[in-house]
């Protein structure tokens, strides 16, 4: 067969189809080049090829329809773009992956290299001749393609999605939309139809929230084609009757809570649980979407865990699954390739029970050769993170500063924990680190606090960090976290490690979790993180004797989180940040004047205007006395947090409380010290 003849009778096969195939294509610049001549891809993603898109353009490229492309990837690719830009490529086409034949060295890409003989890929080799994939190649039956487009040029399924959104906005309040699909079958713009159908119908306000603005442009496209209207900016289109669709990100949505008819959440399994169950508090009507499988979401965990909290929360919402794909038919070969390859289908098992746990470090290279302990050890991260994606697998098989500790129950992974080892730099390194002239790849917990406190020790030394500790759901609050850590910090101390540490989006839970395991903050981050709303808290723990940089970051952290809680983390969860004094160090003792000042504002004697310092300094050392954990179900020190050290306005405070005014709220302070003085 000529590459000629190879090349028609795949194109063939996939346009009969209406699919896609993957073709890797391998041998020198002059084979490929001859090569790519015959196929004549309409784009070619390279950053050696003259002419062609490098890799770095590959965004603007989303929301296309594509066809044939051609992708180098001799050189390293980079995963979620390479899915994502498959992703744009439509039914009758061919994706050719220009790839090397010599040997890789490293894991990932040894796996990757296998497949290339997978069944549903056709390989070309300028030495090894050519392989079709299995349905071409043997007397399999692939039934003809069918159309599953309605006369309005979307399929059923989409249809079916658009007609539920409606539905929530006309329908009872407090009845839910849930869309669900694996990526391609056209949610985003399913919803972004409805939005436009509903907007140019009648005067109405539409908010649209996700991840990133870029995750919402599909849904803003579509609401857009058959409208009278004008795209103010990326996160704002109004139309000619005055109705409008805004983007709002997550955390800004239910801080500002602003006003709307109708809430879309595209891509709520990569917005946390806590802020959907909020948004479900805040608004009530919404329709959420969600990628089941794809770089986009969490698997099929998160929908079992989000239609769990709609039970409780919304009894009349409704789901529609979508199964259709929009630009290629059922079963497409480029899909399923995709799948096995990056294991977005990756469901975890479970055994039977787990009354005997071992931890042990799980060897890479037995990794590499165990596929079914792979996608275990996958799906555990996926089901219990919201922001995995298929580069953390190449992470996760090649980073050689990674050590990844498993849960073992009956020879079945349950749980895993990646230690990742940080600093040990010269010096002269280091201090340009901390002046501000260098930056460093990765290292993401030594160079945080080396910058940000000038503690050139925290690179010099060597720490590890705790990057993620995964457990089954079905097993998690079994202790399996703590033997992970705990194998961990055993392991870290036996090579000379002298620090542990972590960094994460701080919650009540999570931070009980690490403080338990006596780990100390270190440093709170200023910002919210967009998607989670939470801020980054990175807390640390000595091993053996603590270094000498280890107290100096401690009292830094102190200081500045006293004098931040009226400013930068004014709104900061109260509980939260009551559960983060209470780990403070006691400051100073309060003189008798200012405790006596604290009774007469308790008594009434004295207002709170007169009393402010002595209140926060008492509040304060109050907090740090605690031996027990305090609990969400005390109000009043969460009401004193927020207005004497959080600085709410007095209306603010009794809104949230739940309080007439000013003279009730200050009433509920004074009954609170009075109990607890």
């Amino acid at each position: 067969m000529t590459p000629n003849d190879f090349i028609q009778l795949l194109q063939d096969a996939a346009i009969k189809r209406v699919v896609r195939f993957p073709v890797f294509v391998a041998g020198d610049e002059v084979t490929v080049s001859d090569f790519l001549a015959l196929a004549s891809p309409s784009l070619i993603v390279s950053n050696a090829l003259p002419g062609a898109t490098p890799w770095r353009q590959v965004k603007r490229l989303l929301g296309q329809e594509t066809h044939s492309l051609a992708l180098d990837i001799r050189q390293g690719f980079d995963v979620e773009k390479l899915c994502a830009i498959a992703g744009c490529v439509k039914g009758g086409e061919l994706v050719y992956f220009l790839v090397g034949e010599e040997v890789s060295e490293r894991r990932f890409y040894q796996r990757f290299n296998t497949f290339y003989h997978h069944a549903d890929a056709a390989y070309f080799s300028q030495h090894g001749g050519m392989n079709l994939p299995q349905s071409i190649s043997s007397s399999q039956h692939v039934p003809e393609y069918s159309s599953s487009f309605t006369s309005s040029g979307m399929t059923q399924d989409q249809q079916r999605a658009v007609d539920a959104i409606k539905q929530v906005l006309k329908g009872h309040r407090r009845r839910p939309a849930l869309i669900v699909a694996d990526r391609g079958r056209g949610k985003s713009s399913a919803m972004g139809i409805a939005a436009g159908q509903i907007l140019s119908s009648d005067v109405k306000t539409v908010l649209v929230t996700s991840p990133s603005i870029a995750n919402a442009e599909t849904l803003f496209q579509h609401a857009l084609v058959d409208s009278d209207c004008e795209r103010t900016n990326k996160y704002r289109a109004t139309y000619s009757n005055g109705s409008q669709l805004k983007f709002v990100a997550p955390d800004v949505l239910l801080q500002d809570k602003p006003t709307c008819d109708l809430l879309l959440v595209d891509e709520a399994a990569a917005i946390p649980v806590p802020m959907l169950n909020q948004m479900l508090t805040s608004y009530s009507r919404i329709a959420f979407s969600t990628t089941e499988h794809g770089y986009e979401g969490t698997g099929r965990a998160f929908s079992l865990r989000f239609r769990s909290l709609l039970n409780d929360k919304a009894k009349g919402w409704k789901e529609v699954s979508l199964h259709q794909p929009v630009r290629w038919a059922q079963d497409d070969p480029l899909e399923r390739w995709l799948f096995d390859a990056f294991l977005f289908d990756a469901e975890p098992l479970y055994p039977d029970n787990i009354d005997e746990i071992s931890v042990r470090i799980v060897d890479r290279d037995a990794l590499l050769k165990d596929e079914s302990t792979l996608r275990q050890l996958f799906s555990i991260l996926v089901t219990a993170h919201y922001q995995t994606s298929p580069n953390d697998l190449l992470q996760l098989l090649d980073d050689e500063s990674l050590s990844v500790f498993g849960a073992f129950a009956h020879g079945m992974l349950v749980g895993a924990l990646l230690a990742q080892k940080e600093g040990g730099f010269d010096g002269a390194l280091a201090s340009d680190v901390v002046a501000g002239k260098r930056r460093l790849r990765g290292h993401l917990l030594a160079q945080s606090l080396a910058s940000h406190t000038g503690t050139v020790d925290a690179l010099t030394s060597v720490l590890i960090r705790v990057s993620r500790i995964a457990v089954l759901p079905l097993f998690q609050r079994n202790g399996i976290g703590t033997l992970l850590l705990n194998s961990a910090e055993t392991y870290a101390a036996r090579d000379g490690v002298g620090v542990m540490g972590t960094s994460f989006g701080v919650t009540p839970s999570l931070w009980q979790f690490w403080s338990s395991q006596g780990y100390i903050p270190a440093r709170l981050g200023i910002q919210r993180d967009a998607a989670s709303g939470t801020h980054s808290l990175q807390m640390v723990k000595a091993l053996s004797s603590a270094p000498t940089w280890f107290d100096d970051i401690q009292a830094l952290y102190s200081s500045n989180f006293y004098a931040q809680l009226s400013e930068q983390f004014s709104q900061l969860d109260p509980y939260l940040s009551a559960l983060l004094l209470s780990a403070m160090a006691e400051p100073a003792s309060l003189s008798e004047a200012q405790n006596r000042q604290v009774a007469l504002f308790a008594s009434g004697a004295l207002g709170y205007d007169l009393v402010t310092g002595s209140l926060s300094q008492w509040l304060v050392s109050w907090l740090a006395r605690q031996t027990k954990t305090i609990t969400r179900e005390d109000k009043g020190c969460q009401l004193m947090v927020a207005r004497v050290l959080h600085r709410q306005s007095w209306d603010v405070i009794a809104n949230e409380f739940g309080y007439q005014g000013r003279k009730d709220t200050e009433l509920a302070m004074r009954q609170w010290i009075a109990k607890h003085h």
